[in-house]
């Protein structure tokens, strides 16, 4: 992606996936299960990779699916913020 460095698109015809990568944190989707599948094994013949399934959790960010896409939340981090100003209570 021009815009975002860790931001990987493969785009070939009607197939499109995205992969975005931190560190050692990777979420990977695809418009297909058959490209997500060969893509995953792809990834497994070149590096230590392990699949963890649907996204539920990525850099801080809890993630549940809902009808229109995704909720994204990050209660723990507020949690976190205000336990250490003293502001918990």
């Amino acid at each position: 992606s021009k815009s975002d460095t860790s931001l990987f698109i493969l785009h070939r015809g009607s197939t499109i996936a995205y992969l975005l990568v931190y560190v050692d944190d990777i979420i990977l989707t695809a418009n297909s299960t058959t490209t997500l599948k060969l893509l995953i094994r792809s990834l497994k013949t070149e590096f230590s990779v392990s699949d963890l399934g649907a996204l539920h959790h990525f850099l801080g960010i809890n993630v549940t699916p809902n009808a229109s896409g995704f909720f994204l939340c990050q209660q723990q981090y507020a949690l976190e913020i205000l336990e250490r100003a003293k502001m918990f209570n």
